[in-house]
């Protein structure tokens, strides 16, 4: 395994999403970028094809988080590297995440620590979702994000074929909550073990493209996330 195919979940941000391919594209290990593309946001440009011959668009009919995890491509590589298109790292952080994955290939590994905690303890508890925040004061995590974390292709086809419909029903409700149940989901075949994460320094290499359309900046979106990791 010497490859890893990048899948770009893109949503209107198309100066974003060009940053991005042509960034991956460019990295040795990276053997095609596969992108996410909606018909709901229109025909996709006609120059993202022109920008590497590692490109492709893989157009999708339905409105859903969950299609992010549905190949409609085959990927050229049982690696695959799951990612938003408003989020970039070096080349070599990537490679340094794909040689952990390697070494566990039944398991995620993440870049992005976040946990699951209880609250409301006087009232019986319940699940809830912890940022990065209650994960670095806890010094423990529960879970990755999808919007950089590789994953073996094997679970991008049973998400899909395989997971309990309620579950589907919920993300399409919200629009929200996918890379949660992907991470159960991929926790559930491993015995409940948690996802690996990078090094350390890849991990913080992290360079966020500006954007204003962001699911994670609606005001419920903690509650909703809340809800997932309850009901998940």
């Amino acid at each position: 395994m010497e490859q890893f195919t990048v899948r770009v979940n893109t949503w209107k941000r198309l100066e974003q999403l060009r940053v991005s391919t042509i960034h991956h594209a460019s990295c040795p290990g990276v053997a095609q970028v596969q992108v996410v593309w909606c018909e709901a946001q229109g025909e996709p440009p006609s120059w993202l094809l022109t920008l590497n011959d590692k490109i492709v668009i893989e157009r999708h009919s339905v409105n859903s988080l969950n299609e992010r995890f549905h190949m409609l491509v085959e990927p050229p590589t049982i690696g695959i590297l799951s990612i938003d298109d408003d989020v970039l790292r070096p080349c070599l952080a990537l490679d340094a995440g794909f040689v952990r994955w390697t070494q566990h290939p039944d398991r995620m590994v993440g870049f992005d620590a976040r946990s699951h905690t209880v609250q409301g303890k006087k009232h019986g508890g319940s699940w809830a979702y912890g940022y990065l925040s209650t994960t670095e004061r806890t010094n423990r995590y529960s879970m990755t994000l999808t919007r950089y974390a590789f994953l073996h292709r094997d679970y991008l086809r049973s998400y899909t074929n395989d997971l309990p419909p309620s579950i589907r029903s919920y993300i399409d409700e919200h629009f929200n909550c996918e890379d949660i149940a992907m991470t159960f989901w991929v926790s559930s075949h491993t015995n409940g073990q948690p996802p690996l994460l990078a090094d350390f320094w890849a991990v913080k290499s992290q360079v966020k493209l500006y954007s204003d359309a962001a699911i994670s900046s609606t005001s419920d979106h903690k509650a909703i996330r809340d809800i997932c990791v309850d009901r998940f």
